[in-house]
């Protein structure tokens, strides 16, 4: 078998949510089949280089993931893309929305800090909920710190990947944050905008985790036609678009995602009747 999966993470490969195992029982077990007959996973996530790291070692596959939605290609553990902001531009782009969109919250993710928050424009409150949600992912907490001038400084001085805008964790915010990401795709042009719920993440132009499939795969020469792609979110929608007919969506993921794809699912799992639909799947 020379199947590939290229999978999202977070709603996706880490869905539901086990913050002590880190991965559902039954997602551990097609993975160890799918490797044993030959297939190899790509994990394409909005997330920096250090969780993949940590998941390869707990799958015990080679690591290859594509990181910040294009910006960091990895192939066998060794980099073979990568892609920064031009600092200037990034910074006048942050300032536009910091005035249009009261943004309350902006997260950097770098080559130095895997993730750099600015200080939290909210209430007290809200920042202790903040830090509470991030004690308890558990085994799916990602390292981070709270430092304005680090912030910046990375904005400045720093190999940027890619930066978050979060807009709030309202419905009516979550809606604003939708319709943002619209007009900043006309406004910005040569940068790339994607909308994930809450947040409205950019990265360089020509990161988008199409992109970085197509690189990865032209890199180690392999077919485009073996690859099937899995997520749940906007950012998800290029490699959707890109690979249609083998394309899969969390039935949990936005009625606007799912209208790209060919195919729903309920678990990462049930990938399995699809690879191998002729038997019949325990569940």
């Amino acid at each position: 078998m020379e199947k590939i999966i290229c999978t999202d993470l977070d709603g996706t490969l880490l869905y539901p949510k086990k913050k002590i195992r880190m991965l559902p029982s039954d997602t551990k077990r097609f993975l160890s089949r799918f490797k044993n007959d030959g297939g190899s996973i790509l994990l394409v996530s909005g997330r920096n280089t250090a969780f993949p790291k940590k998941l390869f070692k707990k799958i015990e596959m080679e690591e290859n993931y594509i990181s910040c939605n294009g910006a960091v290609v990895v192939s066998k553990g060794k980099i073979i893309k990568e892609t920064i902001f031009e600092p200037e531009r990034i910074k006048s782009i942050i300032s536009y929305m910091r005035n249009a969109y009261k943004i309350p919250l902006m997260i950097v993710f770098s080559k130095a800090h895997n993730m750099v928050c600015n200080v939290l424009e909210v209430s007290k409150i809200t920042n202790i909920g903040y830090i509470l949600y991030q004690f308890y992912q558990g085994v799916l907490k990602e390292p981070f710190i709270r430092n304005e001038k680090i912030f910046w400084d990375e904005l400045e001085h720093g190999m940027v990947y890619k930066v978050m805008m979060m807009f709030g964790l309202t419905k009516k915010k979550i809606a604003k944050a939708k319709e943002a990401n619209k007009e900043l795709r006309e406004r910005f042009k040569d940068v790339e905008f994607s909308w994930a719920g809450e947040f409205i993440e950019i990265s360089p132009k020509g990161c988008t985790k199409s992109e970085g499939i197509n690189f990865y795969l032209d890199y180690n020469r392999l077919s485009k036609d073996n690859v099937m792609v899995v997520g749940d979110s906007g950012n998800d929608i290029s490699m959707f678009q890109t690979f249609k007919e083998n394309s899969f969506c969390m039935d949990h993921g936005p009625e606007e995602v799912k209208k790209y794809v060919s195919h729903t699912i309920h678990r990462f799992s049930d990938l399995e009747g699809y690879i191998y639909p002729s038997e019949e799947i325990a569940k």
